[in-house]
């Protein structure tokens, strides 16, 4: 816009000019007296017109810009003035002497791991900072990297503006300094042990911490990660060894389990058996023996043997070939 006025300016001056300056030229070089040329002030007429094309160009360029699907802007005018906010998309017009300020209103990230904050997250980014230290219900500290991703509401913009200019001021000073304030609040209700078996429950705990925090800020959490959750060295190696002591305990019962259920099947398979026997046994009344006896005698006189027997049920069989 300032280069449009400037050209405005210069453009009424050569005009100016062309209106009312007067020129004198000598004519042949002799000293005469010096009559009026009209020349020059074409030229600075032209020239004026010229000037004036160019502010044209440049006042139409300063009242048109284009805004895309993910932001939103903050119209003010050359006093600093908010004249306006515009969500819209596309081809857009505005005042000259109207500037704009663009806010991301896309998802966006941010992100600490690492001792100081050097290296990237997970995902191949640049960190925001180095890994955040908590402390949990048990006194025990710990190292944190997270990663955190949100967005800002597009009508909230202007109240953004207001309070912090632009968006890196925003970033910087109040969505990292929240972050890194709520998660180091948040494992203090959480145990030690808690703090590293339910790392589901303390990112949920994160995230309602964030939401009810930014509810009337214009932001909104979209998803966080807890990342990496670093206890000290002690702790670990106490907690690998209740781990093992556990699974041992574990395997010691699997075993007596299966020991158990190997005595209780021989009972059972030995039981079956006595009671096969039982049944067999009270199954073989006399009358079923004389039958058998008398059913044997006949299989083998059919088959041509000679059978010689005392007469008793119980007597010997003696099988005689003829």
């Amino acid at each position: 816009m300032v280069g449009g006025l400037i050209f405005v300016i210069l453009a009424v001056v050569a005009f100016l000019v062309a209106r009312f300056g007067k020129f004198t030229t000598t004519a042949g070089g002799l000293s005469k007296t010096p009559e009026p040329s009209r020349k020059p002030n074409r030229i600075a007429a032209f020239t004026g017109a010229a000037f004036a094309v160019i502010a044209v160009i440049f006042l139409a360029g300063s009242s048109l810009y284009t805004q895309d699907a993910g932001e939103a802007k903050v119209l003010k005018d050359i006093t600093g003035n908010i004249v306006g906010q515009n969500n819209s998309t596309g081809l857009q017009t505005k005042a000259p002497w109207v500037e704009t300020v663009t806010f991301n209103i896309r998802n966006q990230q941010v992100v600490f791991a690492g001792k100081n904050g050097e290296g990237s997250d997970n995902s191949g980014g640049a960190t925001n900072g180095p890994q955040i230290t908590v402390q949990d219900r048990d006194g025990v500290s710990s190292n944190v990297d997270i990663a955190l991703r949100y967005s800002i509401r597009p009508n909230a913009v202007t109240d953004i503006y207001r309070e912090f200019l632009n968006e890196d001021n925003f970033k910087k000073s109040f969505i990292e300094q929240d972050v890194r304030s709520v998660v180091r609040l948040v494992p203090n209700s959480f145990s030690t042990i808690d703090l590293l078996t339910k790392r589901g429950e303390v990112e949920t705990a994160v995230l309602e911490a964030l939401e009810a925090r930014w509810e009337d800020d214009g932001v909104v959490v979209d998803s966080i990660s807890l990342q990496e959750i670093r206890p000290p060295e002690s702790v670990v190696a106490s907690y690998a060894a209740a781990q093992e002591a556990q699974i041992n305990v574990t395997k010691e019962q699997a075993n007596l389990q299966a020991q158990e259920v190997k005595a209780q099947q021989k009972v059972v398979n030995a039981q079956a058996e006595a009671d096969a026997n039982a049944l067999l046994n009270a199954s073989l009344s006399p009358q079923i023996l004389q039958q058998r006896y008398l059913d044997t005698l006949k299989e083998l006189a059919a088959a041509g043997n000679l059978v010689v027997t005392d007469g008793s049920n119980s007597g010997v069989l003696l099988n005689v070939e003829r």
